[in-house]
């Protein structure tokens, strides 16, 4: 009886806790039985649900505009893909901004040197492959929008459009 007990309680608590554990330190994809809780108890509760889904992810690119918002539209991009080829591929990238005021555009010329290097390094990490079609233009949009949000203040850009992108 005491074989019984060491053999499938002890495994069994083990496993229980185990579990308990993952679920705690949140490890389990999709699972948050705390949900919002974890976050106001970490110190995260100061972001909105609408300001979170674009922490990762930019806009829809037909979301109405406001109307007092302002179209910057940024100097084409030359960019060096990644490629196991002998021959180089390029990206040739053109990107529109949509900011909330004239005042917002004249912020964001400055920060244009600043704009440009980060979405070089970005796409430069980039394959063909990454690229390829629809999905290539959303991830492009979406990378692009995280790395902006940490340049432009969040107030300021409100959505980015990707104008034309091309690969040779």
């Amino acid at each position: 009886m005491k074989k019984l007990i060491i053999f499938v309680t002890l495994p069994l608590m083990l496993i229980v806790g185990a579990g308990m554990g993952a679920v705690m330190f949140g490890l389990i994809p999709g699972f948050d039985p705390l949900g919002a809780k974890r976050k106001h108890m970490m110190g995260g509760g100061e972001t909105t649900p609408k300001e979170e889904q674009y922490l990762k992810e930019a806009p829809p690119p037909y979301a109405a505009a406001d109307p007092n918002a302002v179209v910057f539209q940024l100097e084409e991009f030359v960019i060096n893909l990644q490629t196991e080829r002998r021959y180089p591929v390029f990206m040739l990238l053109s990107l529109a901004l949509e900011l909330k005021d004239p005042n917002a555009q004249a912020r964001v010329a400055g920060l244009e040197p600043r704009i440009r290097d980060a979405v070089i390094i970005y796409a430069s990490s980039l394959t063909q492959e990454d690229l390829n079609g629809f999905d290539g233009i959303n991830r492009i949009r979406d990378g692009v929008w995280v790395r902006l949000r940490d340049i432009i203040p969040k107030d300021d850009l409100l959505n980015v459009q990707v104008m034309k992108m091309t690969i040779k």
